[in-house]
């Protein structure tokens, strides 16, 4: 049998042995370095390889929504990316990018809600028009009243008669916005309290004085004249109704009163008194056959009467307005309308539709006085 010779064993020495140990170690480091040079946590690695794993990991997340929205996008590695996918995940906007545009202008942190409706498009903003719905235009409405511009100065005179039974009546005429003229009669429970009325809200305040008529069986009321009256007692008579009305009368006019100013003696005495007191006298016109105007002229009394229609003698409201404008013609061919209402009659209606009409009147206008103011 041959005999097997033994392997010569390695020996190595132990220089060698660090010489190796060096080598490995200088290897291991190498090896360090460049792991930690190609690791996205190096500072000094490029971008786009954590550009790149952040996006994946966002679309991984978030898978972004096809125009086909019944697709579903298919798992990240089953499939390579296309172009269109790359570009997508190239505008996408990382959270490295936002460190790297530290230079830009920052934007504001929170928009206002109106930029930021208009952004999303999901609220329409309530000054724009729906394109469906058409601005409905305006209707015109007819005017109120139908009232002609006034002409030759116009001038309206309002006397409201028969004061002296109801203060609130009196009161609401006393309250209206312009010049007007209350006769209050005299020997009525409220006499004295309407004629306050009329002075406390400085409206002009005459004595409406009762008179007999052509109809014996009417009575006119407490201190009347009548036909069988002497001189002496019409001319106490009417002193004695002046006073009771208090300060500041400024004229007086007939209640009924046809028999009385159709007899120029009669009505001539009590002009006297007029004369006597500085005060008009305003004939109602009760009748055609009215002396009152020669008894003024032959004593120089301050005159004046009655020229446009009764404003009441329908107690209805169009009726009302169809006599005001009947006395707006008048004016217009006159240069002035004297009037006649009543307190109790139609307070229901009259002083509410006189102060609706005032404006109307005034901007055509129309002026608005009393007898004395017209001397």
């Amino acid at each position: 049998m041959r005999s097997r010779k033994k392997k010569p064993k390695i020996k190595l020495s132990t220089k060698k042995v660090m010489a190796m140990t060096a080598v490995i170690f200088v290897l291991c480091a190498a090896l360090v370095v460049i792991n930690a040079l190609v690791s996205p946590e190096s500072p000094s690695a490029g971008r786009k390889p954590e550009k790149v794993k952040t996006e994946l990991t966002q679309k991984n997340e978030n898978p972004a929504k096809t125009e086909n929205s019944s697709v579903q996008e298919k798992p990240q590695n089953s499939t390579p990316r296309t172009a269109e996918s790359r570009e997508s995940v190239k505008n996408t906007t990382p959270a490295s990018s936002e460190k790297k545009q530290n230079s830009a202008p920052a934007a504001p942190e929170k928009e206002t809600d109106k930029s930021a409706e208009k952004k999303s498009g999901s609220v329409i903003k309530p000054e724009e028009p729906v394109a469906s719905v058409k601005p409905v235009p305006p209707v015109e409405q007819e005017p109120l009243f139908n009232i002609p511009k006034a002409e030759k100065g116009a001038t309206l005179v309002f006397i409201i008669d028969d004061a002296g039974l109801n203060v609130e009546y009196t009161k609401r005429y006393a309250t209206l916005p312009f010049p007007i003229t209350i006769a209050v009669l005299p020997g009525l429970p409220h006499t004295k309290d309407c004629a306050w009325v009329v002075r406390s809200n400085k409206k002009e305040l005459i004595l409406h004085q009762p008179m007999q008529s052509v109809n014996l069986k009417l009575d006119p009321g407490p201190g009347k004249i009548t036909a069988d009256m002497k001189a002496y007692d019409i001319i106490k008579t009417v002193r004695e109704n002046l006073d009771e009305l208090g300060p500041g009368v400024k004229g007086m006019n007939n209640h009924e009163g046809s028999l009385i100013t159709s007899d120029v003696l009669k009505i001539g005495f009590v002009m006297d008194v007029c004369d006597e007191r500085g005060i008009y006298f305003l004939d109602s016109r009760t009748t055609k056959d009215t002396q009152a105007p020669q008894a003024a002229l032959e004593r120089g009394t301050a005159f004046f009467e009655k020229n446009a229609p009764y404003i009441d003698n329908v107690i209805d409201r169009n009726a009302m307005i169809s006599e005001i404008y009947k006395c707006l013609d008048v004016a217009n061919k006159k240069g002035k309308a004297i009037m006649i209402g009543h307190v109790d009659k139609s307070a229901a209606i009259l002083p509410a539709l006189l102060a609706e009409m005032y404006p109307y009147l005034k901007e055509k206008g129309y002026r608005f006085a009393t007898p004395s103011m017209l001397e």
